[in-house]
C-alpha cells in the first residue's frame, strides 16, 4: 500500500509538472494580438441647436488600439440607438491614423430627428424610467486589414438619464386687446420642463405671424427666464404691436373665429447646468389656431 502511494504521489506530481510546462509554452509562442481588440467609446456631449424638427449636436468618441501595429482609417459609419430604437446613422468620411497601443479621441458633429428622439422619450416616461440603454455601433472601413479584416464593427452600450426637450405651446392670447386696439399684447407661453434639471432660456427673441396674411409682430424678453425642473408653468410675454398691424390681424380674426392662424418663432440662447444642454441655441416654430390654443388653456386650468 505504502508503494502505492508514493507511485500515486509521484504520477500527480509529474502530471502538475507538465501542466505547468505546457502553459509556460503556450504564453510564450501565442499570437501576441490575439485576444485583442480595438474599443470604441462614444458620449453624447453637446446640442447646439434644437428647432422644430431636428437637433444639431456634437458626440465625442474615442478609438482605442491596443494592438501592436497602427491603425490607417479610412472613414467609418456610426448609428446610435436609445432602448432600441435608432435615433442617428451617419458617415465620419475623414481618414484616421492611430498608432499601436495608443487611442484618439474626435467630435462627430450629427443631427437626430425630433420626432423620433421625443417618441423614445415618452415612451421611456409612460414607463416611469429615468435613464435609458444607449447602444453606439461603429463599423470602421480600413485602408489595411488589421486581424485578417478590413472593416471591423465594434460595439458599446451605456445606461444614461433618459433626456426629455424642452416643450413650448401657445396658450393664451389677449384678445380684449385686439378688441380695444391697444398697442402692447400679452402671449401666454406654457414652458414644460421634464427633466431633473432647471433650464433657463437666456434674451427670448419672437415673431408671430397671425392669419393667412401673416401679420408679423416681434417682440422680445431680455435677461432670463427660468423654468425649474420637472416643471409645467405659463410665462405671459408682453408684444409691441403697431397700430395698424393690430387692426389688420383683428379684422381677421372677426371673420375667422376659431380657425384664424398662428405661428410663434421662438429664438433664445439655453443656459443649464446639464453638459449636454448649457449654451445650446433654441430656434422653435410652433403653429396653431385659436381652436388649439383653447384647448391648450384648458388643460393647463385643469391641472
Amino acid at each position: 500500500m505504502k508503494k502505492v502511494f508514493i507511485t500515486l504521489v509521484i504520477l500527480i506530481i509529474l502530471a502538475g509538472t507538465g501542466w505547468f510546462l505546457f502553459k509556460r509554452y503556450e504564453r510564450k509562442n501565442a499570437n501576441p494580438v490575439s485576444g485583442l481588440k480595438p474599443r470604441v467609446e462614444m458620449s453624447l456631449a453637446e446640442i447646439s441647436s434644437i428647432t422644430d424638427s431636428t437637433m444639431e449636436m456634437s458626440m465625442k468618441m474615442l478609438i482605442d488600439n491596443p494592438l501592436p501595429l497602427g491603425m490607417d482609417i479610412e472613414n467609418f459609419a456610426y448609428q446610435v440607438k436609445v432602448d432600441g430604437v435608432q435615433i442617428i446613422e451617419s458617415d465620419y468620411m475623414k481618414p484616421l491614423k492611430i498608432e499601436p497601443r495608443d487611442s484618439v479621441t474626435i467630435d462627430i458633429p450629427t443631427e437626430l430627428k425630433i420626432d423620433t428622439f421625443s417618441k423614445v422619450a415618452k415612451r421611456g416616461e409612460a414607463a416611469g424610467q429615468d435613464s435609458a440603454l444607449y447602444q453606439f455601433e461603429v463599423f470602421l472601413k480600413l485602408a489595411k486589414p488589421v486581424l485578417g479584416h478590413d472593416t471591423l464593427r465594434i460595439e458599446m452600450e451605456k445606461r444614461l438619464p433618459l433626456y426629455h426637450l424642452p416643450e413650448i405651446e401657445v396658450v393664451g392670447i389677449d384678445l380684449e386687446k385686439f378688441k380695444l386696439k391697444k398697442s402692447e399684447l400679452n402671449v401666454d407661453l406654457r414652458f414644460i420642463n421634464k427633466n431633473d434639471f432647471a433650464i433657463q432660456f437666456k434674451n427670448m427673441r419672437y415673431s408671430i405671424d397671425l392669419g393667412k396674411e401673416k401679420t408679423t409682430i416681434n417682440g422680445q424678453s431680455p435677461g432670463v427666464t427660468r423654468v425649474p425642473a420637472k416643471s409645467d408653468k405659463v410665462y405671459q410675454i408682453p408684444v409691441q404691436v403697431e397700430l395698424g398691424k393690430m387692426i389688420s390681424a383683428g379684422t381677421q380674426m372677426l371673420f375667422q373665429g376659431k380657425k384664424f392662424p398662428f405661428t410663434v418663432h421662438l429664438r433664445s440662447q439655453i443656459i443649464s447646468d446639464n453638459d449636454m444642454l448649457k449654451n445650446s441655441k433654441l430656434n422653435m416654430r410652433i403653429r396653431g389656431n385659436m381652436e388649439d390654443m383653447k384647448a391648450a388653456k384648458k388643460m393647463v386650468e385643469m391641472k
